[in-house]
């Protein structure tokens, strides 16, 4: 056996292959074959000075994602088809939605979702100096314009100590114009990113 240890080589479960990853999407949801149409032209966009050395490609490292989530068919398909509709509908912003989900995934330290959402917000055209607030959030937070900031900070909380959560939160949000859905949008946007680079880190993606 190498002395290699199993995170200098790979994900700590073994990804499916991409031909199984798009054998399952077959019978998935539309918001999950979209979503993967996305996948690839973010792979196509890609910095490959991202990719983290233990992987060769931009794409072996985008398909170890997707491969490490196919060896649960059904989550794949249900969580990808999540993080689809998620990120594009609703009333919010995609280019907004991909900078909050890109604040999410740094203080988590997940590169791959890191380079996902800045990746997918360059395709929305979306203003490169702004994901660079992203990466020093509470250093730069008030660079942004007040109603983005306070959308972030609620969001933020809400999967980094929620309980601490208050009335006044969301009466700031209310007062800065978000209304009932917004306010649930903040939220599951956040979450669902949460929730994608947390299992990033967990299985060394």
């Amino acid at each position: 056996m190498s002395s290699e240890t199993v995170d200098e080589v790979g994900p700590r479960v073994t990804p499916k292959p991409p031909e199984t990853v798009q054998e399952i999407l077959k019978d998935a949801p539309d918001a999950a074959q979209a979503n993967m149409e996305r996948a690839e032209a973010i792979l196509g966009a890609l910095d490959e000075n991202d990719v983290p050395e233990k992987y060769d490609t931009e794409g072996e490292w985008g398909f170890a994602f997707t491969g490490v989530l196919a060896q649960h068919p059904e989550t794949f398909k249900n969580w990808w088809a999540e993080e689809g509709q998620v990120f594009e509908g609703g009333n919010l912003s995609r280019g907004f939605k991909e900078l909050l989900g890109a604040v999410v995934a740094h203080e988590r330290g997940a590169a791959i979702c890191i380079a996902w959402h800045t990746t997918s917000a360059a395709i929305e055209d979306v203003d490169a100096d702004r994901f660079a607030i992203a990466a020093d959030f509470d250093a730069r937070k008030d660079e942004l314009p007040e109603d983005e900031r306070v959308a972030i900070e609620f969001a933020r909380k809400s999967v980094e100590s929620p309980a601490d959560v208050t009335d006044a939160d969301v009466a700031e949000l209310r007062a800065h114009g978000y209304d009932d859905a917004d306010i649930v949008e903040l939220t599951t946007t956040a979450g669902t990113a949460a929730k994608f680079a947390n299992f990033a880190l967990t299985l060394d993606i």
